[in-house]
């Protein structure tokens, strides 16, 4: 099971490169996709979303592309999750089943709600910063670089 779709995954990824790049700094995504074998457009189309919960700003031009809007510090994981996926993980059921609920859950209901919650704390605590710190040296050696299958 994958947590987080692979657009969120390219959208964490530049996140991560732009904390490095320095505070107002702006890079384009088309520079942002090309080490994460990303398609720009679509790492644009993912980075666009996070300008309306001010994580990045995005400026027009020749010095132009997207920046951090806020100190990594104080964006968190549950932040950029939420802003691209939206946050119906942390209230669907485990199975998918619509009916699910206190009333009437499923198997999985009570324990899934206890490690859902657990799951929501620990994105809501850990902060964009901590993950640059710890992937910085990955990340520039090329270890973020996503496999694309080729469609036919």
């Amino acid at each position: 099971m994958q947590f987080l779709s692979l657009g969120t995954q390219y959208a964490l990824t530049a996140l991560i490169a732009l904390s490095l790049e320095g505070k107002g700094k702006a890079v384009s995504a088309s520079k942002l996709a090309e080490p994460l074998n990303s398609p720009g457009t679509y790492l644009s189309q993912m980075l666009s979303k996070l300008i309306a919960p001010g994580i990045i700003g995005s400026r027009r031009g020749i010095n132009g592309g997207v920046f951090l809007a806020r100190d990594p510090s104080q964006i968190s994981l549950f932040d950029i999750a939420t802003a691209i996926e939206g946050d119906d993980f942390f209230k669907t059921c485990f199975l998918g089943i619509s009916g699910c609920g206190d009333i009437e859950p499923c198997p999985f209901h009570e324990e899934w709600g206890k490690k859902r919650g657990n799951v929501e704390h620990w994105l809501k605590t850990t902060m964009l910063s901590e993950i640059a710190e710890d992937t910085s040296s990955v990340l520039s050696k090329g270890h973020f670089r996503f496999e694309r299958t080729k469609k036919s």
